[in-house]
């Protein structure tokens, strides 16, 4: 045998097979590329369109109508992000299951459950000529794009063997309703709950819990919650009665798992919520605000904007700026919508953070005998019913009813909670426009213009605050609130009774308001933004006030602002709620306890990334376990680790009765169960990092994954991933970065989706970053560079005249008519 030979056919074979494989993860890795350079036919335009990259991947369109830009923008969505919009899509339709199969069928469900598809088209019917008619122009961008490239798709969508249908402009809406359910309080489903809370510790610990005044439910919910089976009982059938008494342990001879299947239960709600539950698991928040003239040092205002959205890759934002004589803006657009969401004009500059308004409502549902119809008033009403199918992966389809009251989607009984059936209405199911306002508030000149501009919006409600160059500063709602008939929204109502339900919605003109303020300074962080006597009209679930009153507090009677400044206010970690809880400690405890009690007692309250910034997480988390984990043996509800609950206690303003652990014979005192919270955290930060509390690693716990959806997949999934990073800050803090506990650390799931800063005076000096980049391609160079920035805290400059966006363009692409 030739050796020889032998050796050397191998070794060319081996050299194909490296080349084969070399030339396959290459064909893998550039498929589907965003083009950045050249030309491009889109059909439709009316005029050429050029687009002028900067060195950030950031897009400055230049077009002689807003219909030519908004299709460019329909295009360069496409470009950098198709997986995100077909994901979307397909998320918001519920057909998640035909490319991941039935692991997938309980999301689908859920959203066609809810309605957004059917929603988003019944948006389409009702938008105005100028909406239609840009939604067009964007689909038919995307439309182009996904023509010209035939199958070289990017890599998400070779991964999922996923070939794009066309565009169409209800796919767009249901984006905007995907933000609307992602920003809503009914993915918290708190009526639920507090209805669990009823049965479980009666009403007045249930009142006590909510807190905010809320207004009692109505005599026939406090009855049927106090029956025996409220999920099968028929609610004209029980009798009028009391609550039943405050309780927090089981009936004598009871067990846990005689009473039911709470604990599942519980396990369905908190897979509902966001951050999967625990300490910290609040909802994603944002900040907001502004200086006059009075207060810069640039001769005219500033404003800030840091959303506090769910972190991943791509982001939730893609920036841009779009040059048309009819629509001229820069700013934050989301992938799917034809508009520009935060930004600016040359006169004007806004920004948004949640209201955290109660948007929604649930009805609880008497059923007929063979559940075709629900009781109203002395009358029955019939049910829509109608069947979808969910589709699967080998071509099978799984039906699913759909019903539907006058009031919404109609829920089923969950036998598990004790929760009968309900509708949910919800202000976004409403008919709107939500793209007319948006064009209109980009075309205001002052802040007086803005109020009529936005009076049409209804959801997802948002504090707006909008600076005009002329020194005007303005806060109001954008958005609006329902007309309830009776009670605040806050408890679940009885669908059968006249006297509750909705009525509308109240007049935008009714909305909070504040123009000019006097000390020249606007700052919103989804705190409680009502006026006096409007707290029974606006109804909402506030985050506590630590945030704005930190953002008030930093900026002062500070006179000489300027956006370098103004953007480093967004990166401050100091906790005015954590040195509030330390503060309403007692002192005088023993041995570990009193050590960590004096080591935070002489702590500053920030949350760096080394430090007692550690002993405080391991301690908050302790406590609320002692205080909350015996109850929640009965209710599993992250709800219960509400940070402002947890403050009203510490406060005294609750019942000291919530410090016993009602799992043992003993009665726990608030000196006990602070001083062994303390004591577990002292000892957990030891064994954890040793004697030295300096050298104790919060970063350890904190920490950020940017995931993307394709991270989980075999043997390249991790290569889409990026991190895990360790942050600063928390919840309550500007820098705002917060998600539940699990196993021991608080893994980062949500936080700052861009930073911005908008200076009235000069266009050309703004700053903005985003975590990660513009575009979704993984091995694109816009992918994420900018998270290095990001992470470090710093911004860029964000160009505008077309000098500025000219020198700093380092690519540009044409795009011209189709003949």
């Amino acid at each position: 045998m030739n050796w020889r030979l032998l050796f050397r056919g191998l070794a060319v074979l081996l050299v194909l097979l490296v080349l084969v494989a070399a030339g396959a993860w290459y064909w893998f890795t550039h498929s589907g590329e965003p083009r950045r350079s050249g030309e491009a036919a889109l059909a439709g335009l009316d005029a050429p369109v050029t687009v002028r990259w900067d060195r950030w991947g950031m897009p400055h369109v230049t077009a002689d109508s807003a219909t030519d830009a908004v299709m460019a923008l329909g295009y360069l969505h496409a470009n950098d992000r198709m997986a995100q919009l077909e994901l979307g899509r397909r998320a918001a339709s519920g057909r998640i299951s035909q490319i991941l199969g039935e692991g997938a069928l309980d999301f689908d469900r859920r959203m066609r459950l809810l309605q957004l598809r059917r929603t988003a088209e019944r948006l389409w019917e009702h938008a105005g000529p100028e909406s239609r008619a840009l939604l067009e122009a964007y689909a038919a961008g995307v439309n182009a794009w996904l023509e010209e490239r035939g199958g070289d798709l990017p890599p998400t969508l070779r991964l999922l063997r996923i070939t794009p249908e066309p565009w169409t402009p209800v796919d767009s809406f249901c984006f905007a309703l995907m933000m609307a359910e992602d920003l809503s309080f009914w993915n918290d489903r708190p009526e639920e709950e507090r209805f669990i809370w009823l049965q479980r510790f009666g009403l007045e610990r249930t009142l006590e819990l909510v807190g905010d005044d809320v207004q009692p439910p109505a005599e026939s919910i406090l009855a049927l919650a106090a029956s025996d089976s409220p999920s099968e009982v028929r609610p004209s059938e029980v009798r009028p009665a009391e609550a039943r008494p405050s309780e927090s342990a089981p009936a004598e001879g009871e067990t846990l798992e005689e009473n039911g299947s709470e604990e599942a239960a519980a396990e369905e709600i908190a897979a509902l919520r966001r951050g999967g539950g625990g300490v910290g698991a609040l909802a994603p928040g944002s900040n907001n605000w502004a200086v006059g003239v009075s207060r810069t040092a640039t001769g005219a205002p500033l404003v800030a904007n840091d959303p506090h959205l769910g972190l991943a890759l791509p982001g939730t934002w893609y920036q841009v700026a779009l040059h048309a004589p009819d629509y001229r803006v820069s700013g934050f657009s989301l992938p799917g919508l034809p508009v520009v969401v935060i930004g600016r004009t040359e006169q004007l500059a806004w920004a948004v953070t949640n209201v955290m308004l109660d948007d929604h409502d649930i009805f609880i549902e008497e059923l007929s005998e063979d559940g075709t119809q629900v009781r109203r008033s002395d009358g029955w009403l019939d049910i829509d019913l109608q069947t979808e199918q969910i589709p699967l992966p080998d071509g099978s389809t799984v039906e699913l009813e759909i019903r539907t009251t006058d009031l919404g989607p109609l829920l089923k009984a969950l036998p598990q909670y004790d929760i009968p059936a309900r509708s949910l209405a919800w202000t976004a199911h409403l008919p709107q426009d939500p793209l007319a306002a948006l064009l209109a508030l980009a075309r205001a000149k002052t802040v007086d213009e803005v109020p009529a501009a936005i009076a049409s919006y209804v959801a997802p409600a948002q504090n707006l605050v909008v600076a005009d160059r002329q020194g005007g500063l303005l806060y109001t709602v954008l958005g609006q609130v329902p007309q309830r008939r009776s009670g605040d929204g806050r408890m679940a109502a009885p669908a059968w009774d006249p006297a509750y339900g909705w009525d509308g919605l109240r007049p935008a003109e009714e909305d909070p308001r504040v123009l000019r303020p006097e000390d020249d300074l606007l700052v919103t962080a989804n705190t409680d933004v009502r006026p006096q006597g409007y707290e029974r009209l606006f109804s909402a679930d506030f985050d506590t006030p630590h945030r704005r009153d930190r953002i008030r507090e930093l900026l002062g009677d500070r006179r000489d602002w300027q956006p370098a400044s103004f953007a480093d206010l967004q990166e401050d970690v100091l906790s005015r709620y954590a040195l509030e809880v330390v503060a309403k400690l007692d002192g005088g405890y023993e041995g570990d306890a009193q050590r960590a009690y004096e080591t935070l007692q002489a702590w500053d309250g920030s949350m760096e990334l080394t430090g007692p910034s550690a002993l405080f997480a391991l301690f908050e988390h302790e406590l609320a376990l002692a205080v909350w984990d015996d109850e929640e043996d009965h209710l599993r509800s992250p709800d219960l680790y509400s940070r402002d609950r947890m403050g009203r206690l510490l406060a005294g303003e609750l019942d000291s009765a919530w410090f016993d652990d009602v799992t043992t014979e003993e009665v726990e005192t608030r000196r006990q169960i602070i001083s062994s919270a303390l004591a577990s955290a002292w000892s957990a930060g030891q064994e954890r990092w040793g004697q030295a509390v300096a050298d104790w690693r919060y970063g350890d716990l904190h920490q950020l994954l940017l995931a993307h959806p394709a991270g989980s997949a075999p043997v390249v999934g991790s290569l889409f991933n990026r991190g895990p990073f360790p942050l600063p800050g928390s919840a309550t803090t500007v820098a705002a970065f917060g998600g539940g506990w699990r196993g021991g650390v608080a893994p980062v799931t949500y936080g700052p989706s861009m930073r911005w800063v908008a200076d009235l005076e000069d266009p050309n000096r703004d700053l903005a970053v985003l975590p990660g980049g513009q575009s979704g391609h993984p091995w694109n160079d816009h992918y994420d560079d900018q998270l290095d920035l990001y992470l470090a805290g710093e911004t860029r400059t964000v160009p505008w005249t077309d000098e500025a966006v000219e020198a700093a363009t380092v690519s540009r692409l044409e795009l011209v008519p189709a003949d």
